[in-house]
């Protein structure tokens, strides 16, 4: 008998480690990140959106993932339609202005929102400042996000599109010279040099990494920097667990003990 309750309640604290691992595996389920730019600001940066076919069309679509974020940030503000050359969006991050929006998957031009997603994509819709002109030109670092590198030195790369090719359409990417790194949104003084690139030095704690340029008017690059615990609170509760193990053995066994010499 005092086997059989020893083993059980290693049994429920075993149950009980799983579950909390599962939940830590969770995070890294099938994913997509998301950024909005309403014309003005950033409103989403790297965002996680997890597989969900919003528009039952059995894909994972640009159209699914920017679905999936509305519905999570901006209830109702994501609408579209079917036109001419196929389905549209009518309203972004609640904003309507005849059209002016544009959308990259993973800093390249897409072909449509039913261009399919897969784990790891990054989708980046926008609002067009300039809404008449199109003036606005879509710019991204070399590198997406960082994690656990706060106080770090890092270099980042930034381009943005000078114009199009003639033949194809496709965007044209150059550096960008004499743009000034910003974090959270507030200047410092690193700029980009002739190859569009910087030395910055992260914030220790998350933070959002983008440029500016006057002159030039720029759909802003996002950068995330992510300072967390992560692992060592992982680490933490699996300790925890197995303590929790040894202090229901222990007392079992005490118990058990002074049980059978009574």
């Amino acid at each position: 008998m005092k086997n059989l309750k020893i083993f059980l309640s290693v049994a429920l604290v075993a149950v009980m480690l799983g579950s909390l691992l599962t939940c830590f595996a969770a995070d890294e389920s099938k994913a997509v990140s998301v950024n909005v730019y309403d014309g003005k600001n950033v409103v989403v940066t790297m965002e996680k959106v997890a597989y969900k076919d919003e528009d039952s069309d059995g894909k994972w679509t640009i159209n699914d993932v920017l679905i999936s974020i509305h519905n999570s940030k901006c209830k109702d503000g994501f609408v579209t339609e079917n036109g001419d050359y196929g389905l549209f969006i009518k309203k972004l991050w609640n904003i309507e202005n005849g059209g002016s929006y544009g959308y990259m998957l993973n800093n390249n031009m897409a072909y449509s929102l039913t261009d399919e997603v897969k784990d790891g994509d990054v989708v980046y819709a926008y609002v067009y400042a300039d809404a008449a002109g199109y003036s606005d030109a879509y710019s991204f670092f070399d590198v997406n996000s960082f994690a656990d590198k706060g106080g770090e030195e890092v270099t980042l790369t930034l381009k943005y599109v000078s114009g199009y090719d003639a033949e194809t359409y496709a965007p044209i990417f150059v550096a960008l010279e004499g743009a000034t790194v910003t974090v959270d949104g507030k200047a410092t003084e690193v700029k980009t040099d002739a190859n569009g690139t910087a030395k910055i030095t992260l914030p220790k704690k998350s933070a959002v990494i983008s440029a500016a340029k006057d002159g030039v008017l720029i759909i802003p690059p996002v950068c995330v920097s992510t300072v967390s615990g992560g692992a060592n609170l992982l680490w933490l509760w699996i300790v925890l667990a197995v303590i929790a193990v040894a202090v229901i053995c222990f007392v079992i066994f005490k118990l058990s003990g002074k049980k059978n010499n009574k």
